[in-house]
């Protein structure tokens, strides 16, 4: 099997006949490549002609640079190349009459191990992660305490140096009621006298008193480590002048891990469901038998996470995220006259 075979297989492209890949030229230590199918018309050639002159071809790999160089375009079959480390930019070029809403694109990177990882751009799209149940949940806590960036705090951070992580602490209330028709939701009603949370160290739910739940979000490999096989994000950024774009790009690129102390997040399978796509926190083998049913398997976020994703309120957040990661560059001394030097 060749190495583009194999790619193939980790990214579910099985059924597309027709997918083309090339390696971009950027001057960058790690070897970038760039995959493109056409999910709309997955049977359709897509020849060296059509990716050139197609509207919906990326064009912007760095985030400025509109020029690049690239080798010419190869079948991803035939591809047999070395992987480890990589880094991938994953395009579908799915588009209606030169509308790019449908266009999308996804960065992996490569260790030897896993492909594919759980990133922000990923989980922003909280309508596909966030079950029917959960969204009729989430509803319910907007109306009652407002958005995301209304009812949770980011509070602190934690730097983790064997796998060089970045943890995010956020603080969120729980679902306080204000409408009497909505006394039916299961955490709020009159047979709950003690709000619980689940402690992950005793591995059981405790009291409650604060009414407010921990939530963690996760940042892996960004900076240097003997962890992870590929190079760290700050790494792959060596060099380059520090700027608030380029450190949200960092956000966006890195794999994520999510936990949160609710009790929905253990008792109703997210923490199973996150584990199985290796972006949990805290991993959990124990299967979630009665609520698969009513999250699927597609319902990785519990309410708290799905309103702290929601665009306006990550938005809002990732301003403050950035700073966070800024200040951990300079107290790790990789911040220097403005730039990342490793």
């Amino acid at each position: 099997m060749t190495t583009g075979e194999k790619l193939k297989e980790k990214l579910k492209l099985n059924n597309f006949s027709s997918i083309k890949i090339r390696r971009l030229i950027t001057g960058s230590s790690v070897r970038i490549f760039q995959i493109v199918f056409d999910s709309r018309r997955p049977l359709m050639p897509l020849t060296t002609y059509r990716l050139n002159r197609d509207k919906l071809m990326p064009k912007v790999v760095d985030g400025s640079a509109e020029v690049y160089y690239g080798t010419p375009w190869a079948s991803l079959e035939n591809f047999n190349g070395s992987l480890d480390p990589a880094i991938f930019f994953v395009s579908d070029l799915s588009g209606f009459y030169g509308n790019k809403s449908n266009y999308s694109e996804k960065i992996v990177s490569y260790n030897g191990k896993r492909l594919e990882e759980l990133t922000i751009p990923q989980i922003r799209d909280v309508e596909k992660y966030t079950s029917n149940t959960t969204k009729k949940y989430k509803d319910i806590r907007k109306t009652n305490q407002g958005l995301g960036q209304i009812n949770t705090k980011l509070l602190d951070s934690l730097y983790i140096k064997e796998t060089g992580s970045l943890r995010f602490i956020f603080l969120t209330e729980s679902t306080e009621l204000k409408n009497s028709s909505d006394d039916k939701h299961k955490m709020t009603t009159k047979k709950v006298n003690v709000k619980k949370q689940f402690d992950v160290d005793a591995d059981e739910l405790i009291d409650n008193n604060s009414k407010t739940y921990d939530m963690f979000l996760q940042l892996e490999n960004v900076f240097p480590n003997n962890y992870f096989q590929d190079l760290s994000w700050l790494e792959v950024y060596n060099g380059e002048v520090v700027s608030t774009k380029m450190m949200k790009d960092l956000l966006e690129v890195a794999d994520v891990k999510l936990f949160d102390t609710t009790p929905a997040f253990q008792y109703q399978g997210f923490r199973f469901r996150l584990t199985q796509n290796n972006s949990s926190i805290f991993p959990e083998d124990r299967p979630d038998k009665v609520w698969r049913a009513k999250h699927g398997n597609q319902g990785l976020l519990d309410k708290h996470f799905s309103q702290l994703l929601d665009k306006g309120s990550i938005d809002f957040f990732l301003n403050q995220m950035t700073s966070i990661l800024i200040k951990h560059c300079k107290q790790l001394g990789y911040y220097k006259d403005k730039k990342i030097v490793i």
